[in-house]
């Protein structure tokens, strides 16, 4: 029935949409509605003249938060905020959207007036607007459908897998802390002016108080080691009641 469908679209569709219409359809995995609101979400601003798709990013951006939210609070019920706050940000951070965004070719219809394309967040931020365009086209169910497909599951490995990833990160463990402690984390960090190379220095602060610093040849690694260090000094780190247990949960073991 999907097929019988598709082809009675396409035989309806316009010459010159027939091209476009194949490649949404081959994305999404069933026929479009609607070409015009995708191919705004595949127009960036730079392309003067025509509607951008910054509207259906912002729309895309929120789906996407619920879908995920929804769906990791559904498929891991024993874990706590941080824990599923960390695996929301690897799943739908900038990074994450560019490389899925890539894989799935968006770039070959994205109107844009950017030099390297392949390497802009352009690519992403048109996922997200693709994901916006679905909603208006299709409804929620069918975006739900598409971020579940063509984003979390094939980025979603076992999941002691996302826990080992998760606690090698120093920062998302002192996120998760701090969450469960309802601090507020801030790092800041500058760069240091050397002959050589680059040099960061990081210092971490919980509540407004200087917790530790410590110093790196990128911002994250610098970052990442200031984070270990508040870690692993359970005196440096403010408590509130009952957090005692929190701590020693966060807490890495020295290398």
């Amino acid at each position: 029935m999907n097929k019988l469908h598709y082809h009675l679209r396409l035989l309806f569709t316009s010459d010159s949409d027939k091209e476009f219409f194949i490649f949404v359809y081959n994305i999404l995995g069933f026929c479009p509605k609607n070409l015009t609101v995708y191919k705004q979400s595949f127009t960036h601003k730079s392309a003067k003249g025509n509607e951008c798709n910054e509207r259906l990013e912002f729309l895309g951006d929120a789906i996407l938060g619920s879908v995920v939210a929804d769906y990791l609070y559904d498929n891991f019920p024993k874990e706590n905020e941080g824990f599923l706050s960390t695996l929301r940000s690897n799943i739908v951070n900038r990074q994450s959207m560019n490389k899925i965004g890539l894989e799935l070719h968006l770039q070959r219809n994205l109107c844009a007036q950017i030099p390297n394309l392949s390497k802009n967040d352009a690519i992403g931020n048109c996922l997200e607007a693709f994901i916006g365009a679905i909603y208006k086209d299709l409804g929620y169910k069918k975006a739900k459908e598409f971020i579940i497909k063509k984003i979390i599951l094939p980025h979603i490995n076992e999941k002691k897998n996302l826990k080992n990833n998760c606690a090698s990160n120093h920062k998302s463990l002192l996120l998760q802390y701090c969450q469960r402690t309802k601090q507020n984390l801030e790092y800041k960090t500058v760069s240091i002016a050397t002959d050589k190379m680059p040099l960061f220095l990081a210092e971490v602060y919980i509540d407004g108080n200087k917790i530790s610093e410590a110093k790196g040849r990128s911002k994250k690694i610098a970052e990442q080691a200031a984070a270990k260090i508040a870690l692993c000094s359970k005196k440096s780190l403010p408590k509130k009641t009952s957090d005692k247990q929190n701590l020693m949960d966060a807490k890495p073991t020295q290398n």
